[in-house]
């Protein structure tokens, strides 16, 4: 009987043993370099306990993966740059919803998804730069009057948020309306567009050009001014769960961890956002492409 008194109290003082390892989150990121990642991951593993594997690479071909999800390690959590490839993941029924009053306070909602498919984990939006006086000019079609001929600089139409521009342009004019904007920007070039918005402006710094659109972004930290479009032109990096998550637990608490931590989808100026959501600019992205070849803007 003393035995058995004495392995009872033995047992009870004894530390309980540790939980079990948590299972590890799979992100599929669509950059394919982004070394900033992999601080952010750590910390979270510091706080959690919870190791994140991250797999990255071109944005098709990631959206492509979780899409057709044939793929390992299959994907927990979607990544992306832009609204365009969020969306067209949600399209394809590759996302689960993630209700979450949490998120819904910290993102605005003209950009998350109205099915609560994606957040957004930062926002950018484009600005006119220029040099010298402040030019008679509200927003961005204005661009295409024949006062700005020979001043006029852009960056390439391959830049997400330069097509996130024309696709706003033709979700608020139609197209045949924003074809003619963006013809007469290109009337208007004093140079051929640039690679990137820091060389587009720099060339507006030295006086090569005279105005320009350029990321936000970017002119905060170039010698430019700017002034804000009196209509929001922006793109979103997004973040979702995928529908075939096989840590669906440990993808949204890592989703609202990173929401709650580095959420950033500010935007300065005085913008009416309450009228669109950023998703309009994923529907008409391929007429925005399109446009883009018809008026010769590279």
């Amino acid at each position: 009987m003393k035995r058995l008194v004495i392995l009872l109290l033995l047992a009870a003082c004894s530390p309980e043993p540790p939980p079990p390892p948590s299972d590890p989150v799979v992100v599929y990121a669509a950059f394919e370099d982004e070394s900033g990642l992999d601080e952010i991951f750590s910390e979270y593993k510091e706080e959690t306990g919870v190791l994140v594997i991250v797999r990255r690479g071109p944005a098709g071909k990631i959206v492509d993966d979780v899409i057709e999800n044939d793929i390992s390690p299959p994907a927990d959590v979607l990544i992306t740059r832009s609204v365009v490839d969020v969306w067209r993941a949600a399209e394809e029924s590759a996302l689960r919803p993630i209700s979450a009053e949490s998120m819904s306070r910290q993102v605005p909602q003209w950009a998350m998804d109205p099915d609560m498919l994606w957040y957004a984990l930062a926002a950018d939006h484009a600005v006119i730069a220029y040099r010298g006086n402040t030019p008679v000019a509200t927003d961005l079609p204005d661009l295409a009057d024949e006062q700005f001929h020979g001043q006029l600089c852009l960056s390439t139409s391959a830049q997400p948020l330069n097509r996130a521009a024309i696709a706003n342009l033709i979700d608020q004019l139609g197209v045949r309306s924003a074809e003619i904007v963006v013809r007469g920007w290109i009337k208007n070039l004093a140079l051929p567009p640039f690679a990137t918005d820091e060389v587009l402006l720099g060339a507006i710094a030295d006086g090569r050009c005279a105005i320009g659109i350029a990321a936000h972004s970017a002119a905060v930290h170039s010698d430019a001014s700017f002034l804000q479009p009196a209509t929001l032109y922006a793109d979103i990096e997004a973040i979702g769960v995928a529908r075939h998550a096989r840590n669906p637990e440990g993808a949204v608490a890592l989703v609202e961890w990173l929401v709650a931590e580095f959420a950033d989808v500010q935007v300065s100026g005085d913008h009416n956002l309450g009228r669109r959501n950023v998703s309009v600019l994923a529907v008409h992205d391929e007429e925005a492409k399109k446009l883009a070849e018809r008026a010769r803007y590279p």
